[in-house]
């Protein structure tokens, strides 16, 4: 079978989570037997290395460049999509059995006069309507939130129009799931977790007492999770004999001077760093205290999977399916974020059962491979059930 894959960025290398959950399904589907080809319609260009590098999966890979003119600002649909108009006419083979959409700003990819309708399939990585409300909730800059409110109504009317082309849905969120389902049980829809590696976990010797964020730093919802945490639960940490709090993100080359306002004793910055995996490694546990947000929270998936418990918000942990107080510690006052980080420092034991708890689960319900071949066998009547190892 025949797939087009449609990103807004190059899946590769897979450096934060919107890439992780791409690349992995890419990965997913050519290990299926799939034919894949890839247009991506992003703002900065792959590297050689990584077009080479993703060729070893994909048999094709087509460019689109994206518009950034204000005047995308004033079109009826959202920017992040408008900006991406350019793929209506891009030079396309067609005769694709299906057309994977990774997320609404590529909406455009419909217009398309050689893409049926009846082959899309929508992966939502977040009610996006709901997500830009919330970062508008999260930044301080009057001008970004107008535009954030701006493109958060947008998004409403496009998710209308969307599902009027579309009825095949892959939900990276449980609870977007839900409510999707609960208003249109007609559509072809399916909790598909971000994919996991199986077998690849990291383990912990939960030695040091170093409490690690990691996230894009550029993004004010991120900025306000670290903030919360710098200006409530840090100077309660910082009793603590040798605790630290490591911070590590991309920051795409913007401003932290942002932290500059708080205690940053015992504060470990990592502004873009080439790899994260030191950095997990020399973890204790991982601090997702996000305020505002919609959809999965990949930072606190990947967190597990690299050998750290996790305690987050309710918000931080919500769409996952991890369970509370089995999976994942969960708190939203200061005072009970401080305790129960500070319950796992003073047992070692617990923590560990935390996190094995926490990776079976992920073992167990986050098998991305086997779920999207179940899936497209429900919906191609012709397709062979492979076997997934």
């Amino acid at each position: 079978m025949k797939i087009l894959i449609v990103c807004s960025d190059f899946p590769y290398p897979a450096n934060h989570g919107a890439r992780v959950d791409t690349w992995g399904r890419i990965k997913a589907l050519s290990e299926l037997g799939w034919t894949i080809e890839l247009v991506v319609c992003g703002k900065e260009k792959p590297s050689d290395a990584d077009m080479k590098y993703v060729s070893g999966y994909v048999g094709d890979i087509k460019l689109c460049p994206r518009s950034s003119s204000l005047k995308d600002m004033l079109h009826a649909i959202p920017m992040q999509a408008s900006s991406r108009i350019g793929l209506r006419n891009l030079d396309l083979e067609g005769d694709y059995d299906y057309v994977l959409l990774e997320g609404d700003y590529v909406y455009p990819i419909l217009e398309h006069p050689k893409i049926r309708p009846d082959s899309a399939i929508l992966r939502v990585h977040n009610d996006e309507a709901a997500y830009f409300k919330a970062l508008a909730r999260s930044t301080r800059n009057l001008l970004h939130k107008l535009y954030y409110r701006m493109e958060s109504r947008k998004f409403e009317r496009l998710q209308k129009m969307m599902r009027n082309k579309i009825d095949k849905y892959l939900f990276i969120s449980s609870k977007e799931f839900e409510s999707f389902r609960s208003k249109d049980p007609s559509a072809k829809s399916l909790f598909l977790p971000p994919p996991v590696t199986m077998g690849k976990f990291g383990s912990n010797a939960f030695r040091s007492k170093r409490i690690v964020f990691i996230g894009s730093l550029f993004m004010p919802n991120n900025r306000e999770a670290i903030e919360w945490y710098l200006a409530n639960v840090h100077p309660l940490m910082l009793r603590e004999p040798g605790y630290e709090f490591v911070v590590a993100g991309n920051s795409k080359r913007m401003s932290l001077s942002w932290l500059e306002q708080y205690d940053l004793t015992n504060v470990i910055v990592h502004d873009t760093p080439e790899s994260l995996d030191e950095i997990y490694e020399e973890g204790y546990l991982f601090v997702n205290p996000m305020q505002n947000g919609a959809g999965v929270k990949l930072k606190t998936i990947e967190a597990i999977q690299h050998g750290l418990p996790v305690i987050s918000t309710s918000i931080g942990c919500e769409g996952t399916g991890l369970v509370e107080d089995e999976h994942i510690a969960v708190a939203d006052s200061p005072e009970e974020f401080h305790r129960k980080i500070k319950r796992l420092l003073d047992n070692p034991m617990a923590a560990k059962a935390m996190l094995e708890s926490s990776q079976q689960y992920l073992r167990k319900h986050y098998n991305h491979k086997e779920a999207l071949n179940g899936f497209i066998a429900s919906i191609s009547p012709t397709y062979p059930m492979k076997q997934v190892m």
